[in-house]
């Protein structure tokens, strides 16, 4: 797509002129961050029936009216320092909108659209699917920012609002530099538009955040070291990574690919018991002169993370590397009693890293549940409100020293992934929008007026995106969906060892207790 805000000219580019009236906000602690400034997010929904996209637009302009909730209408400036800066608007018009709005409407059935007829479908057994670029026209208005500096230099709000209508479906999709919000965020953004839409205006919550940073104290009184403080590699260390990373994303086998990826939710039920009853399995504990059992858990999350990553890893399989593995953690439920209670909706970045150390001779040789454990431990040790404050304070003298804090060790080969599905996306509800159905109701999964197919896309401008894998959660008939980006060819490989996985289960454990990975291995 092209776009008419990145000029391709030496010129150097100056922001739009100063506006009295505006008020000025930093940017908190953890939306100003090099990785956020680095990435446009987009994210569209597919609902089977036709939603009225005036009703849609107006509800999120009352909400963003709001005098707490216009600060999501600012405008992002940098200041002389080189820091990020809110500039809100005093009031919103047709010149200073709250977010760009677009819509797009074609007088035909979805499947017979050429784009449209291709949008993901949920399949009967793991697939790899589409690239979200393949369905551009649909995601964004043409000319749309895809850089950072297509708002700094504009006078364009962050959120972008494109709707696209067929006569028995509806794309909805949103856009916005990450600075602004994160997965629960975006959830805390949903359920408040949701609310006005309904005409629950009373339903929404304040922001949080508004001119304070609720975050900013986080790290200021740590009560324990940090538990991977062993790991942390020293400066020699990270300056060998981060060459190491550079030179294998950037340079060899250059190129990388983004795929939607379907899991049905029988397999992952599989996977998830097999791991379950691999843990199950171990020897029981001694209490004084009696054996106990051990009750394990893993989560379906912590399955799915071990299952991609060792997909992610198949290349190098037969090297002697450590794997890390990081879980983006929301910090907002750990920070609930004091800093982020929920009586407000903090639209923001939030978001910790947890991570679990496996090594890729035990990532293949063990079974699956090995590895879904080492993720559920990481969760369980790093994921207190002690730990959070801990590596906060970590983080924050390192950045003194305009250093990054990391842990492993400096050949690891890193895999990130980001579970959204706390934040139920399926149920997302639009139904106050819907002028009339699509699908039979009686034919489909989800209700009327919630999406059937959600498709995250991330614009990164110069950072590699390899091995990382958003989890947008599960749909209204179970299915999982996520996307990943691998090494360029190699998610032909991964489908194919999705479907010898897929057949070995089919022919030989039907209702068993092991997963096929587990068993093979």
């Amino acid at each position: 797509m092209g776009n008419l805000l990145s000029s391709s000219s030496k010129e150097v580019q100056r922001p739009p002129p100063m506006i009295a009236s505006d008020t000025v906000v930093p940017l908190h602690r953890f939306d100003d961050t090099p990785l956020t400034r680095k990435v446009i997010v987009e994210f569209t929904m597919r609902f089977d029936d036709v939603l009225d996209p005036e009703k849609l637009r107006i509800s999120l302009d009352k909400l963003l009216s709001r005098r707490d909730w216009r600060k999501l209408g600012a405008r992002l400036r940098l200041n002389t320092e080189g820091r990020l800066e809110y500039h809100i608007p005093e009031v919103f018009d047709e010149k200073r909108p709250a977010f760009t709005y677009s819509h797009a409407a074609h007088d035909t059935e979805i499947y017979r659209h050429p784009t449209g007829s291709r949008i993901p479908r949920p399949t009967s057994k793991p697939s790899v699917l589409s690239d979200p670029e393949d369905y551009a026209p649909l995601l964004r208005r043409w000319g749309a920012p895809r850089r950072l500096a297509d708002y700094l230099y504009s006078d364009l709000p962050q959120l972008s609002l494109h709707i696209v209508t067929f006569t028995d479906a509806t794309v909805v999709s949103l856009s916005w530099p990450h600075t602004l919000l994160d997965a629960m965020g975006r959830r805390a953004l949903l359920d408040a538009w949701i609310a006005v839409l309904e005409g629950r205006d009373d339903d929404v919550k304040p922001l949080a955040g508004v001119l304070q940073d609720p975050l900013e104290p986080l790290g200021s009184n740590p009560e324990e070291p940090y538990v991977l403080a062993h790991r942390r590699l020293s400066p020699l260390q990270a300056l060998m990574f981060a060459i190491s990373y550079i030179w294998t994303t950037l340079f060899w086998a250059r190129g990388e690919e983004t795929r939607m990826v379907c899991i049905p939710g029988s397999h992952v039920r599989s996977l998830h018991r097999g791991a379950m009853e691999y843990l199950l399995a171990q020897a029981p504990v001694l209490e004084g002169e009696k054996e106990v059992q051990v009750k394990p858990f893993v989560s379906e999350g912590d399955v799915l993370s071990s299952w991609i990553t060792r997909l992610a890893m198949l290349p190098l399989r037969r090297t002697e590397q450590t794997v890390s593995i990081m879980n983006a953690f929301g910090m907002r439920s750990v920070l609930a009693k004091d800093l982020l209670p929920p009586t407000h909706a903090y639209v923001g970045n939030a978001v910790a890293g947890v991570y679990a150390f496996v090594s890729m001779r035990d990532l293949f040789a063990r079974p699956l549940g090995y590895t879904a454990a080492a993720v559920r431990r990481s969760i369980a040790e790093q994921g207190t409100r002690q730990q959070v404050e801990a590596r906060a304070a970590v983080d924050l003298a390192a950045g003194k020293r305009g250093k990054a804090a990391l842990y492993g060790d400096p050949k690891m080969a890193p895999v990130m992934v980001s579970n959204w599905s706390k934040a139920k996306f399926f149920e997302t509800d639009f139904s106050a929008a819907v002028v009339r159905t699509g699908i039979d109701p009686a034919r489909r999964a989800n209700k009327v007026g919630r999406p059937s197919y959600i498709q995250p896309n991330g614009l990164a401008d110069g950072i590699p995106t390899r091995n990382s894998f958003p989890i947008v959660g599960k749909d209204a008939a179970g299915n999982y969906w996520l996307s990943g980006t691998l090494k360029r060819g190699l998610w032909r490989r991964v489908q194919e060892e999705m479907d010898t996985e897929y057949t070995y289960l089919a022919h030989h454990f039907v209702d068993s207790q092991y997963d096929l990975i587990d068993v093979k291995t």
